[in-house]
């Protein structure tokens, strides 16, 4: 039998010790919901960490890339809205039970956008989301089920809308807390506001623009005449 040198023991007990410090830090870190540094001891300790392209939630099956709808919690009346980016398990290693985990891509709401941009209200769509590139680790008996998240042009041609599709055209900084690419958007009517699927619009029959209602005085959203002209083309 081929003997061990000194130096070879030595790192054995050194990688045994390390395996032994991980699966103590599992425990503790999902105890303390510290998901992040949890993937990362948990990919570090073999055997314990495995990726999947799909998951199976509350009967429905999802696969990376879905968006989601995920719990928010008693103190918010709103279900969080995320893409799914990455899907792990990582055992623990007493119990050999899996801790079941999913990287999530934030997407901000319109009551979450006028905290900071109260002014925006107006032409921000009750559906309208705003991707981040905020990122988080969270369980996944968290996500509730999958939605939709299309195109403005593509949620306007709905004749149905349902509660869980949503649409989204810009980007928000978390940190700055402003728009990242509010110049690609159209600006339409005298208040030179963004299109605002809620609300009601009436094309100028001489220049071709939009017009909301209200704008124009139109009132009680009804315009009986066949025409209609803006102040600017009487």
């Amino acid at each position: 039998m081929k003997r061990q040198s000194p130096e070879s023991s030595a790192t054995i007990k050194k990688q045994i010790h390390k395996r032994l410090q991980n699966r103590q830090s599992i425990r503790e870190l999902y105890q303390q919901m510290a998901w992040k540094t949890l993937v990362k001891v948990g990919s570090q300790t073999k055997g314990l960490y495995e990726e999947y392209e799909t998951i199976k939630v509350r009967g429905q099956v999802l696969r990376v890339g879905d968006s989601v709808l995920i719990n928010s919690g008693d103190q918010h009346d709103e279900d969080y809205v995320g893409t799914l980016k990455q899907i792990i398990s990582i055992k623990e290693p007493t119990t050999a039970k899996l801790i079941c985990l999913c990287r999530i891509q934030w997407y901000m709401r319109k009551s979450e956008i006028i905290k900071s941009k109260p002014k925006c209200s107006e032409w921000i769509s009750e559906q309208e989301l705003f991707i981040t590139n905020h990122q988080e680790y969270i369980l996944a008996q968290s996500i509730i089920s999958s939605c939709k998240i299309l195109g403005c042009n593509e949620y306007q041609e709905l004749d149905e809308i349902e509660s869980t599709i949503y649409f989204n055209r810009l980007e928000w900084d978390v940190q700055k807390k402003q728009f990242g690419n509010m110049d690609s958007v159209q600006q339409f009517c005298f208040c030179f506001q963004p299109v605002n699927p809620d609300r009601q619009y009436i094309q100028c029959d001489s220049c071709k623009n939009w017009y909301h209602f209200e704008c124009v005085g139109i009132k009680n959203g009804k315009y009986n005449q066949k025409e209609f002209h803006c102040s600017k083309c009487q």
